[in-house]
């Protein structure tokens, strides 16, 4: 615990820093904060948050900045959360509102939207749904070497293929394969179809194992994929200005495992988590804070949405922004995966 005075000079160092990116010295903070006490005071309470690990010095005769658990104290002290602009705000919700109702190109503008939000990188998940359960199962005649399979999910997405035929099979007897098989396997995952244990011909079994094949695709469909923008965020920000930095910067962001990591630091649906320097999984994103929400629906689909920037970054903005984009999506997410 830090005395009410320590917390300030603290939050006071913090302030600078995150405003300049350049160390930070006691004179700075007595000049431009009024703490009411004296430059010696401010020096040694400097001191004491150096060796208390809030602050380091990239050398001895430099200023300050923040420790990880310089930033995590500050990150726990925000008390007043700021508020996305209103106009920011109507502004998001019509774009969102009028991208079409397709789950890929509803989270692209999501993850572009909270990039300029923040100015910073942001990344957004596919929302994630429970498995894919039938609701109804139709075979069309199309030929009498072939038909259609058409599956009828309880979201109400259909999955369609073509389906040989090795005899013909007369329109009327395609209906009642497919009525009988609807009737057994109505409302259940392909898991639980797989399992089910059913007298069938071997036609029914090839329809059967291709409705498994379509509902696989399905899951899969829905369970993946994610978007990355604003990296040109991150290019503009002085601690990244030279060259080897900048390459890891673009390594971390653009690794494969990044979305993994990502997933691994999501809250429960309704939190918000800060993740600073070091507390990331991997260390490539060490020089970098976290700030990960979940989007959806507790019967619904769930997604992730996060935006990554410095540890120096505006946290209340940027806290502001992945909040208010995550309550949108949610309210959105229905009529976007109806």
């Amino acid at each position: 615990m830090l005395t009410p005075r320590k917390a300030r000079v603290l939050n006071s160092v913090l302030g600078e820093y995150i405003g300049s990116a350049s160390p930070v010295s006691s004179d700075t903070i007595v000049k431009k904060h009024r703490l009411g006490v004296s430059s010696a005071t401010v020096r040694n309470d400097m001191s004491d948050l150096e060796a208390e690990g809030y602050l380091t010095r990239p050398h001895s005769s430099s200023g300050a900045v923040p420790s990880d658990k310089g930033y995590r104290f500050y990150v726990e002290s925000i008390s007043n959360l700021e508020e996305v602009p209103s106009e920011h705000q109507y502004t998001i919700r019509y774009q969102l509102v009028n991208v079409e109702r397709e789950i890929e190109s509803w989270t692209r503008l999501s993850a572009s939207m909270l990039a300029q939000l923040v100015n910073s990188v942001a990344i957004v998940t596919y929302p994630q749904w429970p498995r894919a359960k039938l609701a109804r199962l139709d075979l069309v005649y199309v030929h009498e070497s072939v038909s259609f399979i058409v599956i009828v999910l309880e979201e109400t997405r259909l999955r369609k293929q073509l389906l040989p035929l090795e005899v013909p099979i007369p329109n009327d007897d395609l209906h009642m394969v497919a009525n009988k098989l609807t009737y057994h396997l109505h409302g259940l995952s392909r898991e639980e179809i797989v399992a089910k244990d059913l007298a069938l011909t071997p036609f029914e079994e090839q329809v059967k194992e291709t409705a498994v094949e379509l509902m696989a695709q399905e899951d899969h469909s829905r369970n993946a994929g994610h978007h990355v923008y604003g990296l040109r965020h991150l290019l503009r920000q002085p601690e990244f200005s030279q060259a080897d930095r900048m390459r890891d910067m673009i390594d971390a962001i653009e690794d494969s495992d990044l979305p993994k990591a990502v997933l691994a630091e999501v809250p429960a649906l309704g939190n918000l988590k800060v993740v600073i320097g070091e507390e990331n999984r991997m260390s490539n994103l060490h020089p970098f804070s976290m700030i990960i929400c979940q989007y959806g629906l507790p019967d619904g689909g769930v997604g992730s949405i996060s935006a990554i920037g410095p540890k120096r970054m505006e946290y209340p903005r940027m806290i502001a922004g992945v909040k208010f984009i995550s309550s949108l999506m949610s309210e959105m997410l229905p009529r976007v995966a109806g």
